[in-house]
């Protein structure tokens, strides 16, 4: 065993020195070839020193990688060739060390045994399963919470709309009221159908605050799934009647209060979520 450890330590450091002197002889040769290039930039810019400095720097640079890049396909055919030449020195010397170690006694009361490689494969196999399994429960978790939360979002939102809207929304059309900003609730991007008939008893100011009232909840500002123009083309696409007139300058602005307001500014709870909506005495 000696022996082939000290064929290995004479093949390794031969190639060790190889390569060092080739990468030595590059890095040489390409600080002189970047002289050339750097010194014709700063001709251009009337020989400015610090120009020159930058320049012979981008090239080195750029020279040492294209360097590097030819350099390690050879290097690599190189060293594979070299290992393979090597490993079929070691193996007749393996195999007469095996022969020679090995008595009849011990060939005779050898057990059959599992190989390492197996028992190991096996154990990973098993490890592997178990954080597949923890993956996918984890992943399940998840999505089962996130679909219970928004289902929670979406019945405050249904519940508020009823309680907000109930004074100005007759209750044949209630429902088809409420539908077009579930859709809403559900895709930012929904066009809703127009809602006539709230004209004398709402003003722009209200349905601007109910529809801040449900988005900030859902998520409104930069980044999030509602935005401002979001919101504006959803009050006047739906309330033609109540936003006639009116320019985006003065719709921008949801949370704009008037003294005849009717629909006030519904802060979220501490939950994220809630409609301060009074119970109902008992």
């Amino acid at each position: 065993m000696k022996e082939t450890s000290g064929i290995k330590s004479v093949a390794v450091f031969p190639t060790m020195n190889f390569k060092t002197m080739l990468y030595m002889l590059v890095s040489i040769a390409v600080l002189f070839i970047a002289i050339i290039p750097a010194r014709i930039i700063s001709g251009i810019f009337s020989q400015d020193a610090s120009i020159f400095c930058i320049s012979f720097a981008g090239f080195v640079a750029l020279l040492e990688f294209l360097a590097w890049c030819f350099l390690c396909a050879p290097m690599g055919i190189y060293e594979s060739v070299l290992a393979k030449k090597i490993m079929s020195e070691e193996l007749p010397v393996a195999e007469e060390q095996a022969e020679t170690e090995q008595t009849d006694a011990e060939i005779v009361s050898e057990k059959p045994a599992i190989p390492l490689a197996i028992k190991e494969e096996t154990k990973n196999d098993i490890v592997s399963s178990s954080m597949v399994d923890l993956y996918r429960q984890g992943c399940d978790d998840f999505y089962r919470n996130q679909a219970a939360h928004r289902k929670e979002q979406l019945d405050k939102i249904m519940e508020y709309l009823h309680y907000a809207m109930a004074p100005f929304v007759k209750q044949d059309d209630m429902e088809t009221f409420c539908g077009e900003i579930m859709s809403f609730a559900i895709d930012p991007t929904y066009e809703p159908k127009p809602f006539v008939g709230l004209k004398g008893t709402l003003t722009s100011f209200d349905v601007r605050h109910l529809i801040w009232n449900i988005t900030a909840r859902l998520g409104l500002g930069k980044g999030k799934p509602y935005s401002v123009e979001l919101c504006i083309r959803f009050i006047r696409t739906m309330f033609p009647d109540l936003c006639k007139d009116l320019d985006y300058s003065t719709l921008k602005n949801l949370r704009v209060t008037s003294t005849s307001d009717k629909i006030h500014i519904d802060q979220p709870g501490k939950d994220g979520m809630s409609f301060h909506i009074p119970t109902k005495e008992v």
